[in-house]
């Protein structure tokens, strides 16, 4: 296979209302990622969407998304999960030697109710007449998180505090303003253990990147970024059947691009990380899925300092999605973030002496707390 490599990202301001369609958007990100590198749109081979009919609000959205996105008279694809699924599909088309390369998008939107659509996702005899939708299953997934490890509604605040700090040096990011553990906890309870400001908002904007073999990404520009791993892994649909109290889809993920990047110790090869939190506690679930802790042990990397912008190895310096949540885009901005970071264009986010860096998604629509994971290990 050839190597693949990112040249080029690009990001809309991420607000809280929609003044454009979502197709309007991915034009926006995709021409400005093309402007990035001086290329036009017949310089990409193939183009990768994201996103779901239901939530879109449209009949086979694609038709609108990837002309929009440059896929006219194109090979193109629209991906049924978060866009970082799109840019792992994007990266096989590439290193399988049928393309050179790829403009990858994704969006998000307010056009209608993610919860409502998902939570006629649920199996309609056994969990459909509960009423669950996403944002229920994560409360019962963080509730059980508490019991088995003794986590408190504390720890999972200094997450929201940590991110929201962050995102004031983002300039595209929809929420920038701080708030103390105190806000978080008095905020209003959506589902407990899950507050107001456990939860991410509804983010309107668009993210893309572009991918293409390496000895292809050398003729475009002299600064790009090595794919050197990725893995996916979905759990069970069946909401029973899941440890709710870990995340295996997001462990075996990550195992599978440790193996493909040769790394064994993340938190000592892995200089940032940029993970989609679905809400607060699931940042400190996914620290122990990622193998960053130990199961339980999630709130001890925030209490020792280690994955705040100064420590050992920073997690989501752009705020993460608790600041901005493109609700088929928010992994992809993971993957756009890390790679700035590799770069050394991230501006005042930036950490320094960044050589590797870690990408994170989730697609969550179709189980909730069931859910799949994508891992990306960037690098120099």
């Amino acid at each position: 296979m050839r190597n693949v490599v990112i040249v080029s990202v690009a990001q809309t301001e991420h607000k809280g209302e929609a003044r454009d369609a979502f197709y309007e958007l991915a034009f926006r990100a995709a021409k400005a990622a093309l402007d990035e590198v001086g290329l036009d749109r017949t310089s990409i081979d193939t183009v990768i969407t994201a996103g779901w009919d239901e939530v879109d609000g449209r009949t086979i959205a694609g038709m609108y998304l990837e002309p929009a996105s440059g896929g006219y008279l194109k090979e193109t694809s629209k991906v049924a999960e978060d866009a970082i699924f799109s840019a792992a599909y994007a990266y096989m088309r590439i290193a399988s030697g049928h393309f050179d390369t790829a403009l990858v998008v994704g969006h998000g939107h307010k056009e209608s109710d993610f919860q409502q659509v998902s939570h006629f996702c649920f199996d309609p005899p056994f969990h459909r007449p509960l009423g669950l939708c996403a944002l229920l299953t994560f409360a019962i997934q963080a509730t059980r998180y508490m019991h088995e490890f003794g986590v408190s509604e504390e720890d999972a605040a200094q997450v929201v505090v940590k991110n929201r700090k962050n995102a004031l040096n983002n300039p595209y990011a929809h929420l920038r303003k701080e708030v103390t553990v105190e806000e978080v906890l008095k905020s209003p309870v959506v589902s407990w253990p899950l507050k107001e400001l456990d939860i991410p908002p509804v983010s309107v904007g668009a993210c893309a990147i572009i991918m293409a073999a390496e000895e292809v990404a050398r003729r475009i520009t002299d600064e790009y970024v090595a794919i050197k791993g990725l893995g996916w892994a979905s759990s069970s649909y069946y909401l029973g059947s899941t440890d709710l109290a870990r995340i295996p889809s997001a462990e075996v993920a990550a195992r599978r691009a440790y193996k493909m990047a040769g790394i064994e110790d993340p938190v000592k090869e892995v200089d940032v990380a940029e993970i989609h939190e679905v809400t607060s506690f699931h940042e400190l679930m996914t620290y122990e899925a990622l193998g960053f802790a130990k199961p339980g042990e999630g709130p001890k990397l925030l209490k020792e300092g280690i994955t705040y912008m100064d420590g050992e190895l920073p997690v989501n310096p752009s705020g993460g999605a608790l600041s901005t949540s493109l609700y088929a885009g928010t992994g992809l901005v993971r993957l756009a973030e890390a790679a700035l970071q590799v770069m050394g264009k991230a501006g005042k986010r930036q950490v320094p002496d960044v050589e590797t860096a870690l990408a994170h998604g989730v697609s969550a629509i179709t189980g909730a707390a069931s859910r799949a994971d994508c891992v990306f290990v960037v690098g120099r």
